[in-house]
């Protein structure tokens, strides 16, 4: 049988993986280079065409993350590092779903407004996604 703490340590770590690896590739590689492109149209598709198959693994392995990581929090000996894990990754979490499904959805349909709110916003997670691996390591 496969004991639970265990469990939830893998997929925790893969969830982190996947979501924050993918955001990190993002932020630091794929967003910059589609800046290069002159064609405002052709931008706004290629973006739109990453998230599109982006975003079903980020959402699977943060929910996947979020559940693993509240219950290595629940069963931790320390309330203060899970409370501090715990509130940096729904913080993570928010930000990301608001970027994910109230700006950037309008921000791919061409909406200046939103597309600079949306990297607002990412640019606003970014520290929280830095800094959770020093945090869930710590749960770990």
């Amino acid at each position: 049988m496969i004991d639970g703490y265990l469990l939830a340590k893998v997929v925790a770590v893969y969830g982190l993986v996947v979501w924050a690896g993918g955001l990190i590739h993002l932020t630091f590689a794929a967003i910059p280079q589609t800046n290069i492109l002159d064609d405002r149209l052709l931008r706004l598709r290629l973006m739109a065409g990453m998230m599109k198959r982006y975003n079903p693994f980020a959402w699977s392995s943060l929910t996947a993350l979020i559940i693993a990581a509240t219950y290595l929090a629940l069963h931790r000996g320390s309330v203060w590092l899970s409370t501090m894990a715990l509130t940096v990754l729904y913080t993570a979490f928010m930000l990301d779903f608001i970027h994910s499904f109230v700006y950037g959805p309008r921000a791919a349909r061409g909406d200046a407004k939103a597309r600079r709110t949306a990297l607002l916003l990412a640019r606003a997670e970014l520290p929280f996604v830095l800094v959770l691996p020093i945090l869930l390591t710590a749960l770990l």
